[in-house]
This record gives structure tokens, sequence and C-alpha cells, in this order.
């Protein structure tokens, strides 16, 4: 029978083992200076601008496309359906106030220039319509429209 040298198997078995040991530490490494930098580094500050500013202004239209401009009686959205019931106009120098439905649910009197809801305000009074004032934008609220098909109701013909 052949002799098997330990040696020889001792050191190839060491180089393998050495091998993985290297492999399995710069894997170790490589993780740890991953996590390290997802946990310390800086963040990254944001290069697109926002499209639309606090003021309703689109930022590259002042320097692109000329000036905007917004009429302020223009009806914006507000989220909160709001229907309008009734109005006291001011006179002899007292606030007017409005009397408005919120989503169908509530019904406040609200004096010109207190909040509605939360981010709305009530900032004119007028005899046929409101105007609102939501983060800037201004927003009418008018009386419903009188549909001229809807009329009284008519009793019926009869033929004899």
């Amino acid at each position: 029978m052949q002799d098997i040298s330990l040696d020889r198997s001792g050191l190839a078995q060491t180089t393998v083992v050495s091998l993985v040991t290297l492999a399995a530490l710069a894997l170790l490494g490589g993780v740890l200076a991953y996590w390290t930098w997802v946990w310390l580094a800086p963040r990254p500050e944001l290069r697109a601008q926002p499209l639309v500013d606090p003021a309703g202004r689109v930022a590259s239209a002042n320097t692109l496309f000329g000036s905007v401009q917004r009429d302020r009686n223009i009806a914006a959205p507000t989220g909160i359906a709001i229907k309008l019931l009734g109005v006291v106009a001011a006179s002899g120098g007292r606030r007017g106030y409005a009397v408005v439905q919120l989503e169908a649910r509530q019904i406040l009197a609200v004096h010109e220039g207190e909040d509605i809801a939360p981010g709305i305000r009530l900032a004119e009074v007028h005899a046929d319509h409101v105007i609102l004032e939501r983060d800037g934008a201004r927003e009418t609220l008018a009386w419903p429209e009188k549909n001229a098909s809807v009329k009284s109701p008519v009793p019926p013909q009869i033929n004899k």
C-alpha cells in the first residue's frame, strides 16, 4: 500500500480553508461597508424642483413662457363639497356672514374672514355670492342657477 503524505494533503487543505476564509472576510467587509454607507451617508439633495409652488404659480412659467397672470375669481377646487344656503350681506360697518353646508351633513353660519373648514376661509360676502379663499387661491361660490325648464307643476289636462 502506498503511503499518503499527510503534509501534502494538509497544505492543500490549509490553502483551501485560507481562501474560503479570505473570501468570507471580503464578503463581510463588503456588506459592512454597504450598510454603513446606507445608514450614515448624507441624504441626497433633490435635483427636480416642485411642479407647483404654494402660491399656485408654475415654477418654470415665469422664466420660460413669460409671466403667469392668475384671475383671483376663477373657481378653484376645494376638495370639500360646500353648498351655499344663504347670505347676510354686510351693512352699517358690520361683517356679513354666510350659511353653508359642508359635505351634505353639517350646516354652519360663518362670519366674513373666519374659517369654514381647515384651510378654507370665507373671504368676502356679497348679496348673490361668496368668495372662499383656500391657500391663497380664491373660489366664487354662487347661488345654484334655477333651470328654466323646471316650473311649478301644471295639472294634467283632461280630454272630454
